[in-house]
């Protein structure tokens, strides 16, 4: 009976004074079913028992206040979950029998929730009954999991025969018929993770790298807690009220829109793959083949690790655990990554309707690989006709931005990416037009990588020319300081699009088409003056020691940090509980274990394969440190990130 009161109460105070905006309280939410339930695991355990993941829509055919609210407070999807569906975890072979002829448990699924939804006076149809786990029928493994453990022993097997080769001593180390057998092994490729640990940093090539080690640190950690935050929005939580309220929080809206930054990692592939080719103009001209070369070489650089990962997924991640949302959060996703697995080698993978759990955050190296073939292309034009520099890179940078803002304008989209409502986000952004028109695609991304072929041409311009000092410069010194906060004003001017009064569709696109090209200028600012040695205290907390094999690393925790946040939380037996303390302990502990489990993975696959192929294709032997020489026998700010940490 209370609870009717408070829901009358709540109909006719709440209701009349928000108009169409309908909020809820913790008071009133105890009176409303839950958006999510899980049954006691452990009570699903014995002989004969399924569980199973249920949705069901709520209705009810008599008049009914809580239905009211509900629907009311649904139609505000931009900010509420859709609260006339729930979500159950579901013992379903305590409330009925499997269908033999259909194999299908929905009738019993269907018994569980009405009872569960009668108290509320409600009715329940149950639309899904999915992702069932029966501890009669445990994991078995599989002909990829057996191959995935052959190839892990061979990895291992090479690795300990290359290192005992290397350790026997110098000449055995220096013979040329063992160059093939040493890119495997783990002293070398320690000296390379590890490389300049010990030797002084006084040399600016050297100190620049660092810079752009801690960039990448700092960068991945931003990528990590942004994917806490979408893993609570989909994760079965006891609190989805709390996410609810973000979209009512600036801070948490300027949290929404900071893939902004993502722009950062553009930039800085933009400027290795330019500047890479200023420096070795001079001697090694540019050519179509060199081009196709660099495709290959990029393809290499990245896939052996990608598709390691993505194996690791399809084939041991489903036999790690078990839980009422393993077969939710891991088994879904192998099955997914086993009907898409290809797309992801080929990177085309950001062109595929999203609402699938298959490594979405992959789709940075699709884009990044696309980005690199439009790159080398561009050089190759570039350098032969260097008076189209300015004009060229101008075009197309502006080009991009202008596309964002019509696409945002025509399809009335709103500008900030991944501001969407906790629904579609609960989903994987399942339908999404502003992910598969505005974020994915490659040549929305133009602006930050632009950005970075367009400090590279200024940067080895000033270098061989010499023709202004920037850091004795006043006024680029002024702009350096604040470039990082000037980035910061565009990222939180985007928070005005998520208030509940909708902005002009004009206001939209404008904000659209001038959001990635200025976070990307102001960033380009900020690397370009840490380049030329402007005086900063960010700039030296970025070229702490700590940070170099940190940021070497970031490739491999790039890949694995979603299969290590899903292993954490999956295994979980209860809700989760969405909070500020939950998720920052989320990120300290999912950022931890990422870079312990990276640095076996950079050692045994990223490295090794590396090494392999630039044996193959160098023909170089590898000529081990000594202490008046160091491994490498060139060093140079592009091929020391690029060996090392390009991602």
């Amino acid at each position: 009976m209370w609870r009717q009161v408070v829901i009358v109460v709540s109909c006719c105070v709440v209701i009349p004074v928000l108009s169409s905006v309908v909020e809820i309280n913790d008071t009133i939410a105890t009176t409303l079913p839950p958006l999510y339930h899980l049954d006691d695991w452990s009570r699903c355990q014995r002989t004969g028992d399924v569980y199973c993941i249920v949705d069901a829509v709520l209705y009810t055919t008599q008049p009914s206040r809580t239905m009211a609210l509900l629907q009311r407070y649904s139609q505000q999807k931009f900010k509420h979950y859709n609260r006339t569906q729930i979500h159950r975890g579901v013992c379903v072979s305590r409330c009925g029998k499997v269908n033999h002829t259909t194999g299908s448990w929905h009738d019993a699924a269907q018994s569980c929730v009405s009872i569960g939804v009668a108290k509320y006076e409600l009715q329940a149809e149950v639309t899904s009954v999915d992702w069932c786990m029966s501890v009669d029928s445990p994991p078995t493994s599989s002909g990829p999991a057996r191959a995935l453990a052959v190839l892990c022993t061979m990895l291992v097997a090479l690795a300990c025969l290359a290192t005992g080769v290397h350790v026997l001593g110098d000449r055995c180390a220096k013979a040329e018929c063992n160059r093939y057998l040493l890119a495997f092994s783990l002293k070398k490729n320690w000296d390379i993770l590890t490389y300049d640990r010990r030797k002084p940093r006084t040399d600016d090539r050297m100190k620049a790298v660092a810079c752009l080690e801690g960039i990448r640190f700092m960068g991945t950690q931003g990528v990590i807690f942004s994917h806490v935050l979408l893993i609570y929005v989909y994760l079965y939580i006891d609190n989805p009220l709390y996410v609810e309220q973000m979209y009512d929080m600036f801070a948490w809206k300027a949290v929404f829109n900071s893939p902004l930054w993502l722009q950062a990692f553009f930039a800085m592939s933009g400027f290795l793959t330019a500047y890479s080719v200023l420096i070795s103009s001079p001697f090694k001209p540019i050519t179509p083949f060199k081009c196709l070369l660099s495709i290959v070489n990029r393809w290499v650089r990245l896939t052996p690790v990608a598709v390691f990962a993505l194996w690791f997924t399809m084939a041991w991640f489903p036999l790690l655990g078990s839980g009422p949302q393993w077969s939710w959060l891991v088994e879904r996703e192998a099955t997914e990554c086993l009907d898409r697995w290809w797309y992801h080698v080929l990177y085309v993978h950001n062109y595929l309707p999203p609402g699938k759990f298959c490594m979405g955050h992959t789709w940075y190296l699709a884009a990044d690989m696309q980005l690199h073939i439009v790159g080398v292309l561009l050089m190759l034009f570039l350098m032969r006709y260097r008076n189209g520099t300015i004009p060229v890179l101008m075009l197309t940078a502006v080009g991009s931005g202008v596309a964002a803002g019509l696409v945002v304008y025509f399809y009335e989209l709103t500008p900030i990416v991944t501001a969407q409502s906790p629904e579609d986000r609960r989903n994987m952004f399942a339908g999404s037009k502003i992910l598969s028109l505005v974020y994915l695609p490659f040549w929305m991304n133009l602006p930050g990588y632009i950005g970075g072929m367009a400090t590279a041409f200024f940067f080895h311009h000033n270098l061989t020319e010499g023709t202004i000092k920037l850091n004795n410069s006043g006024i680029f010194n002024l702009l350096y300081h604040s470039a990082l906060l000037l980035g910061g004003v565009v990222v939180f001017s985007g928070t005005v699009f998520l208030s509940d009064m909708p902005l002009p569709q004009w206001a939209s696109a404008l904000y659209a088409s001038l959001d990635r090209t200025l976070v990307s200028i102001f960033f380009c600012i900020f690397m370009l003056g840490c380049f030329s040695r402007c005086m900063s205290m960010v700039r030296n907390f970025l070229e702490w020691r700590c940070f170099h094999i940190l940021g070497r690393l970031s490739y491999c925790v790039f890949l694995i940090h979603f299969i290590v946040l899903r292993l954490t939380l999956a295994s979980n037996t209860q809700l989760g509980h969405a909070s500020i303390l939950s998720m920052i302990s989320l990120l300290i502990t999912s950022s931890a274990l990422s870079y312990v489990a990276a640095i076996p993975l950079c050692l045994l696959v990223e490295l090794p394969l590396i090494q392999l192929w630039k044996a193959c294709t160098e023909g170089e032997p590898y000529r081990p440190a000594t202490p008046d020489q160091p491994a490498r026998k060139d060093f140079d700010l592009v091929s020391s990130i690029k060996k090392g940490t390009d991602a």
